[in-house]
């Protein structure tokens, strides 16, 4: 795995994505996108199991909830994995992951929409996508490839309390990401039910698992609290567990590990590490 010397900028991400995603709304307009999510509640398969889960599936109780992410490539590691999508989904749901994360953007993360809709068609298990969102159109596009969560950045998606609002009418669970506490408060505000903290830094992509500790105390019991990025092994976990979160995204460690018996293997070692460390934050 080669960690890339010159790395890329979030701004360069941002403004890659918009100009991708114009192409996307030119090819397939929202009113169609719609048009097709008010058809797919007619087919024979639940087209909500996902959604109507994906909250509830990370509170486990006395345990951490851990959400595993497909992730193929990132603009600071290069190229992480070519395992395949189904290997990847069979190993999440055999380690016991509570949800699946998968990345859908193309240019430097190699994800797609096409990997959303597999994952949805190979597992129960609640799927969130993980993107740059910059407009609600990403939003229906998640909904109508069998997401039942979908990632909302601070300071990238431009209307929170709009985004929020959509989520809540397609019934996907909006996951609002923040790195520092003006950006809870704002998501507290928006009325975010489920907030996560990136442990990495978007300017120079550096990790710090203290971030969470920093930012955890301002998060109320009542909201669901996600630590994202920075896990590598099972003792991350735990020090993370320590810090009152109720459940970690875990993608690079994972997807990196030695083929699927390396990931399963890997997978289910921390899962197993933070049974019964949930701590109720006060």
């Amino acid at each position: 795995m080669k960690v890339l010397e010159n790395r890329v900028q979030l701004s360069d991400i941002i403004k890659h994505r918009r100009k991708d995603l114009q192409k996307e709304k030119e090819l397939k307009p929202i009113n169609i996108l719609k048009d097709e999510i008010e058809s797919s509640k007619n087919e024979s398969k639940d087209a909500n199991i996902n959604s109507i889960s994906f909250k509830k599936a990370l509170d486990q109780g006395d345990d951490v909830a851990v959400i595993y992410e497909y992730k193929p490539a990132s603009p600071s590691m290069g190229d992480i994995s070519n395992i395949k999508i189904e290997d990847a989904i069979k190993a999440f749901e055999q380690s016991g992951a509570s949800a699946i994360s998968i990345l859908t953007e193309e240019r430097y993360f190699k994800g797609s929409l096409e990997n959303l809709r597999s994952a949805h068609n190979l597992t129960n298990i609640p799927i969130i996508r993980k993107d740059f969102i910059v407009n609600e159109y990403q939003i229906y596009q998640a909904k109508n490839a069998g997401a039942g969560a979908v990632l909302l950045m601070n300071g990238i998606y431009p209307d929170l309390e709009n985004g929020i609002s959509i989520c809540n009418e397609l019934e996907i669970y909006p996951l609002v990401e923040c790195r520092n506490r003006d950006d809870i408060t704002r998501a507290l505000n928006a009325g975010a039910k489920i907030l996560g903290i990136n442990n990495r830094n978007l300017k120079n992509f550096e990790v710090d698992l203290k971030t969470t500790e920093k930012l955890a105390r301002y998060v109320p019991p009542e909201i669901l609290l996600v630590s994202e990025s920075g896990v590598r092994s099972k003792d991350d976990a735990l020090q993370l567990s320590k810090y009152g979160v109720d459940a970690l995204l875990i993608g690079t460690s994972i997807m990196g590990s030695d083929g699927y018996n390396g990931m399963l293997k890997t997978a289910t070692n921390i899962i197993n590490a933070v049974k019964g460390e949930r701590i109720v934050r006060i």
